[in-house]
C-alpha cells in the first residue's frame, strides 16, 4: 500500500495536504481581505474626523469673534516659538468709560507638542525620523480685575500684544489636527458710533494634509483637503 494511501485520523495524507494547502489559501485570502478593509475602514474614519473639524472650525471662529472691538489676522514673529506664525486674534472690551480688556484669544498654527497635547501622534519618515505636524490651534484668555492685562486700553502697557501671545500653552485647544497651511482675509467696517457696532467680513482657508500610516510618509497613504468658508460677524464698539 502507497504511503499516499495511509489513514491518518481516517483521511489518506493527500487528503490531508489538500484540505491543509486549501485552509491555508482561505486563510492567507481571509487575511488580506481584513488588512484591506480595515485600512479603508481608518482612512474612512481620518477622512470623516478631517471633515467635522473642518465644518467647526467656521462656527469656532464665528463665536469667538462674535462682540470683539479689535480683530486681524497676520504672520506674527512669535518671541514664545520664535517663528513667524499665521494667527487670526481678537480682543473684547467691557463696556464701562475705560473699556477695559476682558477677554482675548488667537486661532494658530503650530507645532503639536508632547508634553502639552493629548492627542499628540508620532510619525515617522523612512529614516526612522519624526515627521514634524503642525496643527490649527485655538487658545482664549478670559482676563479678570486681578490681572496685568485687565487696563483701560489698546495702547496700555500691558496690553497683550500678538508677538507675545503664549501659544504653547497646556489648555490650548486643537480645532484642526495636520494642517499645512491656513489663511484668512478679514476686512472690518465701521458703523456709526451710536450703534456701539463693527462688523468683520472673513474668508478663510485651511489646508490639511493627513498620513493614513502611522509610519509611512508615501504620497500613498497621503490625503489633502482643502476647506473654505466665508462669515459676517458682529462686533462691537467701545468707548
Amino acid at each position: 500500500m502507497g504511503e499516499s494511501s495511509k489513514k491518518y485520523g481516517g483521511f489518506t495524507l493527500l487528503e490531508l495536504l489538500v484540505a491543509i494547502t486549501s485552509s491555508t489559501i482561505i486563510l492567507g485570502g481571509f487575511l488580506i481581505a481584513f488588512s484591506s478593509l480595515s485600512k479603508s475602514s481608518r482612512l474612512r474614519d481620518k477622512e470623516l474626523q478631517s471633515l467635522r473639524e473642518g465644518a467647526s472650525a467656521r462656527m469656532k471662529i464665528e463665536k469667538a469673534l462674535t462682540g470683539a472691538s479689535l480683530a486681524a489676522f497676520n504672520t506674527i514673529a512669535n518671541n514664545s516659538t520664535a517663528s513667524n506664525v499665521p494667527m487670526l486674534y481678537y480682543y473684547k472690551f467691557n463696556d464701562d468709560p475705560e473699556a477695559k480688556l476682558k477677554e482675548y484669544g488667537y486661532f494658530y498654527v503650530d507645532e503639536q507638542q508632547q508634553s502639552i497635547d493629548p492627542s499628540y501622534q508620532e510619525r515617522l519618515d523612512d529614516s526612522g525620523n519624526p515627521l514634524k505636524m503642525e496643527n490649527l490651534y485655538f487658545h482664549r484668555i478670559v482676563v479678570s480685575e486681578n490681572d496685568a492685562e485687565y487696563n483701560p486700553g489698546k495702547d496700555d502697557a500691558n496690553f497683550p500684544k500678538a508677538e507675545d501671545f503664549k501659544l504653547r500653552e497646556p489648555d490650548r485647544e486643537v480645532v484642526v489636527h495636520e494642517v499645512s497651511d491656513f489663511m484668512v482675509n478679514l476686512d472690518e467696517a465701521r458703523t456709526e458710533e451710536a450703534d456701539k457696532r463693527v462688523s468683520y467680513s472673513l474668508d478663510y482657508q485651511i489646508s490639511t494634509n493627513f498620513f493614513l500610516d502611522t509610519s509611512s510618509d508615501s504620497t500613498a497613504n497621503r490625503r489633502e483637503r482643502i476647506f473654505k468658508g466665508s462669515s459676517y460677524v458682529l462686533g462691537k464698539i467701545t468707548s
